[in-house]
């Protein structure tokens, strides 16, 4: 390749690379997101026309659930009780296209850069957080949110952030404790301060995960940590955390009927689910006599929103797409070191913990969450795979 060809690929993927970036530091407000993903793609087009990405990573693990999640969803979509309304859905199918762009962009140098992006907008939102919680919101009828629309897709976003952030701290050896610390101590604060039982198990999940790769001897501190902290956080916290358990609180017992409802749907349509963006208009036809709500914008539960929604096979791919990850990720580990072990503990994490978080909230489609996400699968499996390269 000439010089000059060679300069404007590297330029054109370094373009990419940072709008992708960008993207995901900011997919808290899509405003800003949106278009720098546009940017990301045309970029990445170019760069890709280049010659850019030859030899580069490209997520093979993952690409077969990818398309036939897309195929499922647009059999959904043709199926639909309202194929106009759900076919209109299936242009954001193109976001799965983060994942293998991710796996070739998120290299050794853009990494560390995402790192930071994601720090520094971890520690602003924390901190927002601490001001709407100071100033009242402070109890579940008036819960923090940060900049944006719902307490769920903030605390969402900021388990993201902090899984990440912690997985860089402890695993790194070249980490930086000037930008990681603020919001590996106030992410965690702030994330129980928000009464968002979702995340918080999220985080106990990816904490557990995170030791078994540290040090597994601080498995053994978790007792104690949770003994810390039942004396230390405000007692409505401390409330919020038994009511996990019971199953006569009301937003616990609408979630079983949300189940019970979603399995009645895939009971009906197994094979195409209602169609995109059909649950919630059906669910009072669905709606348990005894269920708190009668209407409901989701199940929140990844599983059972996608067989719903999209059918057995969508749900068979989504569990491959996961089940790849962590497979191809876990392996990974014990053959990289130094920074490039880190980078992949730290998608590991931060995965594990939104994955567990969807089992009592559906984040999977909502772009705010799903952005980051898709990128993190694919870097920590590109990171694998350009390893072993």
């Amino acid at each position: 390749m000439p010089e000059d060809a060679a300069e404007r690929a590297r330029r054109a993927r370094a373009l990419a690379a940072g709008a992708m970036v960008a993207a995901a530091a900011t997919s808290s407000q899509l405003g800003l997101s949106n278009p720098l993903l546009v940017l990301a793609g045309v970029f990445s087009w170019r760069a890709w026309r280049l010659g850019a990405f030859r030899g580069r990573p490209r997520a093979r693990a993952l690409l077969p659930p990818l398309v036939v999640f897309a195929v499922a969803s647009l059999v959904s979509a043709v199926f639909s009780l309202d194929p106009v309304q759900s076919l209109d859905k299936l242009p954001r199918l193109a976001v799965l296209l983060l994942v293998p762009l991710a796996a070739a962009l998120m290299d050794r140098e853009w990494w560390p850069r995402l790192v930071a992006a994601l720090a520094m907008v971890t520690t602003i939102l924390a901190v927002w957080g601490i001001v709407q919680y100071l100033q009242g919101a402070n109890d579940l009828a008036h819960r923090i949110r940060g900049p944006m629309s719902h307490y769920m897709l903030y605390a969402g976003w900021l388990l993201l952030g902090v899984s990440v952030v912690l997985g860089e701290l402890l695993t790194n050896p070249a980490r930086r404790l000037w930008l990681l610390l603020p919001p590996a101590l106030l992410g965690p604060v702030v994330l129980l301060l928000s009464f968002t039982r979702n995340a918080w198990v999220g985080l106990a999940a990816g904490l557990l995960l995170l030791a078994a790769i540290w040090r597994r001897s601080l498995l053994l501190l978790y007792p104690v940590a949770a003994l810390a902290l039942w004396f230390v956080f405000p007692r409505p916290v401390l409330e919020r955390v038994i009511s996990i358990f019971d199953l006569r609180q009301a937003s616990n017992y609408d979630r079983v009927c949300m189940t019970i409802s979603g399995m009645e749907m895939v009971r009906d349509f197994p094979l195409t689910g209602v169609g995109l963006d059909m649950v919630d208009r059906l669910y009072p036809l669905y709606r348990r006599d005894d269920a708190p709500r009668w209407r409901v914008p989701h199940l929140h539960n990844n599983p059972v929103q996608i067989a719903a929604e999209r059918g057995l096979p969508a749900l068979a791919a989504y569990l491959w797409l996961i089940g790849a990850f962590f497979t191809v990720t876990w392996r990974g580990l014990a053959r990289l070191t130094g920074e490039d072990r880190a980078a992949v503990a730290a998608t590991l994490t931060a995965v594990l913990a939104i994955t567990v978080a969807g089992l009592f909230e559906y984040n999977f489609w909502f772009a705010v969450i799903q952005y980051p996400t898709l990128i993190l699968l694919g870097a920590g499996v590109g990171r694998v795979e350009e390893v072993g390269s």
